[in-house]
């Protein structure tokens, strides 16, 4: 089996943007409260559309990451498949019944590209991973197919939901940890690292809505909020991350899920929190969870593939929980308030920032 040893194609960044638009789109959607609050239904729509698109865009970086392919061919299925990531984008509506056949039809075919492009790199060096990752789409495909014939409703939904999870978990049912595939990651955390740049871009939407509607120092904290999220992030990829390290890349493809889906959450929760469309408590509450969400999926990304020097002890975990529950308490008492909230949100990011810096990644070092 050889690698991908190549950087990333205009092509591919190409199909990233029309991914984060779609997976945008999915998250403003779906943001629909009702008396103060997101119902559970939707949040739960929302995390299997993400799903969806998570599951589909891992399959096709796997394979450019693992396998070296015939450019122009894997271009002509880069770009059939955006116009099937288009479509899928327009069955998101918080009515899924309603987009049922194009969702699901959309979906099946997504997979079935991508079984035929895994196919054909199995019939030409009889990879182990290309036949379980073909046969696993195939079947993911012929079973979203299936689903939408079934009636009712509810029947199809879990029968289509059973595919998402079947082909999402495969790799890690299959693979035995020491018999994981050695990935080229650099290059997987490359694409992930850009990818999630894409959906920090696409969460500045939030803000501009926030700016629009009311100029105002609420707003600039906003940015403020969504820009520290991502000097978190790109400090863990910049100065933590072990990138020579041989590794499956399992952490690397299962953490971004959780980090994507509060990335987007975030921004989703606290526009419509500015725009007084949710209830304080609730908001407090919810926008705890997706911070711890959003923190732990982080530093156990840096776990998973540390450098040396990089600190991540049980003293580093206390203080993420504790600080978490500080901030959450703090929010209970200050959610009613924007610019009180807004300024200790920020304090909390700009703390943990400064931590994960000095503490984490450069515990040995002098502070000046």
């Amino acid at each position: 089996m050889a690698k991908s040893l190549r950087s990333v194609t205009m092509v591919e960044l190409f199909y990233d943007l029309i991914f984060t638009y779609a997976v945008g789109r999915m998250a403003q959607t779906l943001a629909l409260p009702v008396n103060g609050r997101i119902a559970p239904s939707i949040i739960g729509e929302f995390l299997m559309m993400l799903l969806v698109f998570w599951v589909i865009w891992t399959y096709q970086t796997v394979l450019t990451n693992q396998f070296t392919h015939p450019q122009w061919l894997h271009n002509l299925f880069t770009l059939f498949n955006m116009f099937w990531v288009i479509v899928l984008s327009t069955a998101i509506t918080p009515d899924l019944a309603k987009t049922k056949w194009s969702l699901q039809l959309s979906t099946a075919v997504l997979f079935l590209s991508l079984a035929s492009e895994y196919s054909l790199i199995w019939r030409k060096n009889h990879a182990t991973l290309a036949k379980i990752s073909g046969l696993t789409l195939a079947t993911g495909s012929v079973t979203a197919l299936v689903s939408l014939f079934l009636k009712p409703y509810t029947l199809s939904f879990v029968i289509f939901f059973v595919a998402i999870i079947g082909a999402g978990l495969m790799p890690s049912l299959v693979w035995r940890p020491n018999r994981v595939p050695l990935t080229n990651l650099a290059h997987l955390s490359e694409r992930y690292s850009l990818l999630v740049l894409l959906i920090f871009g696409e969460s500045i939407i939030g803000v501009a809505d926030t700016v629009y509607t009311d100029l105002s120092l609420p707003a600039a904290l906003f940015f403020l909020v969504v820009m520290l999220l991502f000097v978190g992030y790109q400090l863990v990829y910049d100065n933590g991350l072990n990138r020579r390290q041989k590794s499956g890349g399992l952490a690397v493809i299962h953490l971004h899920y959780p980090l994507m889906a509060a990335i987007l959450s975030l921004s989703t929760l606290i526009h419509l929190w500015l725009g007084h469309l949710l209830d304080p408590q609730w908001f407090a509450f919810a926008i705890t969870l997706t911070l711890a969400v959003y923190y732990f999926s982080l530093i156990g990304y840096l776990s998973a593939y540390p450098i040396k020097r990089i600190d991540i002890g049980f003293k580093r975990w206390f203080y993420l929980g504790f600080s978490l529950l500080i901030f959450g308490v703090y929010s209970l008492m200050t959610s009613v308030m924007p610019l009180p909230f807004l300024l200790g949100l920020t304090a909390y990011l700009l703390a943990n920032t400064l931590y994960l810096w000095q503490f984490i990644l450069h515990p040995n070092e002098p502070t000046y």
